[in-house]
């Protein structure tokens, strides 16, 4: 996953040249490159060609004050896009209005020597949780599920990844209109987040690969259990967001897009399990690759199941264990 350190160009702006040397120095040892700029005279073509990470501005610098300084920045159609820091008095910090200002942070001058640079650390790793979160669920989306699945596969501990799908969310989504469909998977993240939680504890990953796909991680030990939790929990509350008639019949009246008559059940689970414990899994191509395969099984059943892998490397035998939870 790529990460803050993958562009550590900073963009100071600053009127003090004693300021700008010692801040200079500070972030050039933490391993970031400064770039210090008189913002009147900004060589724009060469910021864009190789674009800084993050906008660290002086209050003061020209004359500015915070609020106009931030303002400033904000209407550039280039540094409007950058994260922002203000270095800003202490004795200042009470008089600005840090809801409306429009920056991701501030440092109150006189600071600590190494507080510029963790600071700055700090921001960037929020604005890249921000970036790859889901939307509508807030939970971290592919980067960090990749940047989880090799993490984990790298520590060599046992571990256990799950897909989570949604059957017949589509039909929903047509009958109902997204609206509806955005209400389930809302409900579904606090189903899984809960459970996943209630489990395992900070041991436990959640994250949304997008639409109604998911990922959980655990423990091989809690894999079962979680499973099975979820989709009797899943089973229990989605019925409800079907009208009554729908709901007493047990399925959609649908037509798909070739003009033919459809029934789609109530929406259901597939659960397709990966682990580590009996086969070895050095990349997170094998894992999607596995659980592709498990899908495909697990959607092949009706109602909800959970699908997990019991291939061996060592062993020619292969195999599945499917389970209604």
């Amino acid at each position: 996953m790529s990460g803050p350190s993958s562009n550590r160009r900073i963009l100071l702006l600053h009127s003090d040249p004693l300021e700008i040397e010692r801040l200079t120095a500070g972030l050039t040892r933490s391993g970031f490159a400064v770039v210090a700029a008189d913002p009147g005279h900004l060589v724009m073509h060469e910021l864009v060609h190789d674009p800084p990470c993050l906008v660290l501005a002086a209050e003061g610098t020209n004359g500015r004050s915070a609020d106009t300084l931030a303002r400033d920045m904000r209407a550039d159609p280039f540094l409007g896009r950058l994260p922002l820091i203000i270095l800003v008095r202490d004795i200042r910090v009470n008089d600005l209005d840090w809801a409306t200002l429009g920056v991701d942070d501030y440092i109150a001058v006189p600071y600590r020597p190494n507080e510029v640079p963790q600071r700055v650390r700090l921001c960037l790793s929020r604005l890249e949780r921000s970036l790859d979160a889901n939307p509508l669920t807030r939970l971290p989306g592919n980067s960090t599920i990749l940047h989880e699945t090799t993490a984990r596969i790298e520590s060599r501990a046992s571990f256990a990844l799950a897909y989570l799908d949604i059957d017949n969310f589509k039909s929903f989504n047509d009958r109902y209109g997204y609206a509806r469909g955005d209400e389930v998977l809302v409900v579904t993240c606090r189903i899984l987040t809960t459970v996943v939680s209630e489990l395992t504890g900070i041991d436990g990953f959640v994250g949304h690969v997008g639409g109604d796909d998911f990922v959980f991680m655990s423990d091989p030990s809690s894999i079962d259990a979680i499973c099975q939790t979820l989709i009797k929990r899943f089973d229990l509350v989605i019925p409800d967001f079907y009208d009554p008639a729908d709901r007493q019949a047990g399925y959609i009246d649908s037509i798909d897009r070739r003009g033919n008559h459809e029934r789609f059940p109530i929406m259901s689970l597939s659960i397709a399990v990966v682990t580590n414990e009996q086969c070895t899994i050095s990349h997170p191509g094998d894992v999607s690759k596995i659980a592709s395969e498990l899908k495909k099984v697990a959607k092949s059943r009706p109602g909800s199941v959970y699908v997990k892998d019991h291939r061996r490397t060592e062993a020619s035998d292969s195999g599945t264990e499917i389970r209604t939870g």
